[in-house]
């Protein structure tokens, strides 16, 4: 469906991230009919910061001024695990966006290809084919989770790409102003269901160059935890505007090595590591609360279900509010920082033979991501070449990119189908679906921003 964006003020931004702005009003004269109508309507919002281990969330920003300690107040928390399951992010990412896991999806490494989500269809499908009027919306600083969000039958209907905008730090801010953004637009059309995933990367790039130990992952988690806090408060306000009340889900792809190296993909309790943050509309009774059972797979599922919409029959989640399961792992503790710790401690490793198929799995796998890398980064250097309009070597530069998309996406796709192979043998996508494909064809494609001044939207 066609929607009119709005964006905020660089006062109004810069208000709610210091935790100042004014509350958006309520619109005057409703008739009681019209309020009732206002309150039909469902909103659902999903927050992915890649890489963040939950225990150095607890260490550093389990406080008043993170939006991850806020969400904990306000809803339900896990200490989840993907243990024998591949700890990269595409296969994560992919496992929270359909509902089951890599050995049906098959999804192995970040190279992205579209072919799993014909088979396994997002959450963004899902939701376009139970219901078109439901406004879905993804913001993303990684096109692969783009990529998802146009994949499939019905992809989502507002795909937005921000791009590096110097920093990693500063791009999830531009995703935080996005997300508030869309979060207000909402109190203008509050009669729209609306379902948005807003993902954000820097503390998973901070894991990378730095490792998952170091000051500077302390400093992305805090980044992190401040952007939610913002978002949050964006939730509040919309809230108070239309009356309508949000469901929240807070989660990660998965953990980080605390060293530099290769950063995750294997089974340490390090990499494996992963927390499920859920907020239900309406539930209050229990704020603060901790479940032993959430699964990242149970993400998908639980969105579905707070629209209304059927479940699949090969989902390996179930719907976190309803499925008796997970709602009675539900526990009180007397102190939840100690509790989610004490949960955090029980993960271990998986059986030797797992570990040893997965890590030839992320071995292999990761080498058609790397040669995929090369080949873009030779085309960011021709393309600054093209650029500059150099007589005869920006054509021989352009005519360079050809050739380099040509054989170099050869080799990839050569090295991603041995890859492919080895990760069947390992377990990867060895499960077929149960369910029909979904019928309505087509998909949408995700739409860059341009880089945005965040001086300017700050005033």
């Amino acid at each position: 469906m066609t929607t009119i964006k709005k964006y905020l003020t660089g006062a109004v931004v810069a208000g709610l991230v210091a935790g100042t702005g004014a509350a958006v009003a309520a619109p005057a004269g409703l008739s009681a009919t019209t309020a009732d109508w206002l309150l039909a309507a469902e909103h659902v919002l999903l927050i992915g910061t890649d890489g963040t281990n939950l225990s150095k969330i607890l260490e550093y920003a389990y406080n008043e001024d993170s939006g991850f300690k806020t969400a904990m107040d306000q809803g339900i928390t896990g200490a989840a695990t993907e243990v024998n399951h591949t700890t990269i992010s595409g296969p994560s990412w992919s496992t929270i966006l359909t509902g089951v896991w890599d050995d049906k999806h098959g999804v192995i490494n970040n190279v992205f290809y579209p072919q799993p989500y014909d088979k396994w269809p997002t959450v963004f499908n899902l939701l376009e084919n139970h219901d078109s009027n439901i406004e879905t919306t993804v913001i993303a600083d990684w096109d692969f989770i783009n990529d998802i969000g146009a994949a499939g039958s019905q992809g989502a209907d507002n795909n937005l790409f921000i791009p590096e905008q110097g920093t990693w730090a500063e791009t999830d801010h531009a995703v935080t102003l996005e997300t508030i953004s869309q979060i207000l637009a909402t109190t203008e059309n509050p009669n729209i269901d609306t379902f948005m995933f807003s993902y954000q990367v820097q503390v998973d790039e901070a894991g990378h160059e730095f490792g998952g130990g170091s000051e500077e992952y302390e400093q992305a988690v805090i980044n992190v935890a401040a952007n939610i806090q913002a978002i949050l408060a964006a939730v509040a306000q919309a809230e108070q505007a239309t009356g309508d009340e949000w469901s929240v889900i807070i989660t990660t792809d998965h953990g980080h090595q605390q060293s530099v190296g290769f950063g995750h993909g294997f089974q340490s309790p390090n990499e494996t590591s992963q927390f499920v943050i859920f907020d239900q509309a309406g539930d209050h009774t229990n704020d603060g609360t901790q479940n032993l059972n959430y699964s990242i797979a149970d993400i998908t599922p639980t969105i579905l279900a707070l629209f209304g919409a059927p479940m699949r029959s090969d989902f390996d989640g179930a719907p976190m509010f309803s499925d008796p399961a997970i709602v009675d792992s539900l526990v009180r503790p007397d102190n939840l920082e100690q509790a989610l710790l004490s949960a955090i401690a029980m993960y271990g490793y998986p059986n030797i033979g797992n570990d040893i198929a997965l890590g030839i799995r992320t071995v292999v796998a990761t080498i058609p991501y790397l040669v995929n890398g090369v080949v873009t980064q030779i085309d960011d250097l021709l393309q600054g070449l093209v650029d500059k309009d150099i007589f005869l070597i920006s054509d021989l530069a352009a005519f360079g990119i050809q050739v380099n998309d040509f054989f170099g996406g050869i080799t990839v796709d050569v090295l991603q189908e041995i890859a492919r192979g080895v990760g069947y043998l390992t377990g990867a996508g060895t499960i077929a679906p149960t369910d029909p494909p979904l019928e309505v064809p087509g998909g949408s494609e995700f739409t860059p921003l341009e880089s945005l001044d965040l001086d300017a939207l700050l005033g």
